[in-house]
């Protein structure tokens, strides 16, 4: 794919007039350089590619109609799309397109809070991928991002105001849109959100993140909710310029966030729903484990993450989802349900499964699997 194709079809967007009150010149947005989205399949010899295949078909088999777009089902077909650019397969290009046309590329308009805007990565994803894709398949994507910038110069900076809503409310695509179409106002919208969040719910201390204020000053930080954090701030670094004032102190943030997850890590590989006291809920939870394996081992390849420190911590991670979560019938275990604290769904069962939790687990091994002999 042409590097500058989605910067050239999201110009079309704005001159077609589909998002009024954004001003850009075609021929600016078409020469800014953004991330291409490849496919590289691995080798059929890769080990690897057996368990990301296994949990992929048992999910899609069982769900021949597609659900709808809020932040459940965007998960599973984020980690479909990572399993498309593992192996080629154009079913799952298929059944990642086939969720979004179902969709009519539409953000949910019933989710709560900013629990709705995650579908706009995975439209990002798609469109990436696949030239036949017309710039309206965005437009309510962009929509959102200018919506939320003039919230931010209203001053109205609050919005992110628990973890989940870090990655749910779309933090990467005010870069990885914003960049390319020379929206500055996006980006800098992004870091006063994101600023206010750390301000009130990062635990600097323990350099983990509470669910929301109603945790702050305890020592409970729960682990799928520092997953969101860690695959928010991930996906934005990869799609921020080296030069923007913030990248920096992005990947403070995940490299204090790393050390501690490597000392809490769990002898078998995974970590528990309370990353800091693991007795009290001992049972491993996979979606937590899933997005630190994930950013760990982006960061790693970004070269920001030190690959002698955390190789380690992701083959061992890597190892219990794909030998223990994973069984043999190609359900994704140990998935902790629908929460904002450790507490909820416990114990954890060994077949607890969703489709967020399948989806992290592709995108963990996927991930993962670049560091596998043969992969």
């Amino acid at each position: 794919m042409n590097r500058n194709r989605i910067a050239a079809l999201v110009a079309g967007v704005l001159a077609a007039g589909l998002v009024p009150g954004i001003a850009v010149m075609a021929a600016d947005a078409s020469a800014s350089s953004f991330p291409t989205a490849t496919v590289h399949p691995v080798p059929s010899t890769c080990p690897d590619l057996a368990p990301i295949r296994l949990a992929a078909d048992h999910w899609i088999a069982g769900h021949g109609s597609f659900g709808d777009s809020t932040w459940f089902n965007s998960l599973f077909i984020k980690g479909d799309i990572e399993a498309y650019r593992m192996t080629g397969s154009a079913k799952y290009l298929t059944y990642a397109t086939g969720w979004a046309n179902h969709n009519k590329w539409l953000l949910p308009r019933n989710a709560p809070n900013y629990d709705g805007p995650e579908a706009s990565q995975e439209y990002t994803d798609l469109y990436e991928l696949d030239p036949a894709h017309p710039a309206k398949d965005i437009a309510d994507s962009v929509a959102y991002l200018k919506r939320q910038t003039a919230r931010v110069q209203g001053g109205k900076v609050n919005d992110l105001s628990y973890v989940d809503a870090v990655r749910l409310g779309a933090m990467s695509d005010f870069a990885r849109l914003g960049v390319p179409m020379k929206q500055p106002t996006w980006t800098a919208a992004m870091a006063k959100m994101f600023a206010w969040t750390e301000g009130h719910i990062y635990d600097k201390k323990a350099s983990l993140w509470w669910r929301d204020s109603r945790w702050a000053g305890t020592t409970t930080h729960w682990s799928r909710g520092n997953g969101w954090i860690v695959i928010a701030l991930t996906d934005t670094i990869a799609a921020l310029p080296a030069g923007d004032p913030n990248r920096a102190h992005y990947i403070s943030l995940l490299n204090a966030m790393f050390a501690k997850l490597k000392a809490t890590q769990q002898a078998g590989g995974y970590w528990t729903a309370d990353v800091d006291h693991p007795a009290s809920f001992p049972a491993p939870e996979s979606s937590g484990t899933s997005f630190f394996t994930y950013g760990l081992a982006k960061g790693i390849q970004a070269g920001y993450v030190d690959k002698a420190s955390y190789l380690p911590v992701v083959q061992k991670a890597w190892n219990w989802l794909k030998t223990k979560a994973l069984h043999s019938n190609g359900v994704v275990g140990y998935v902790q349900g629908p929460s904002s604290h450790p507490s909820q769904h416990q114990p954890i069962s060994p077949t607890a499964t969703s489709n967020y939790g399948v989806g992290a687990f592709l995108m963990a091994g996927v991930e993962a699997s670049k560091f596998t002999a043969g992969c």
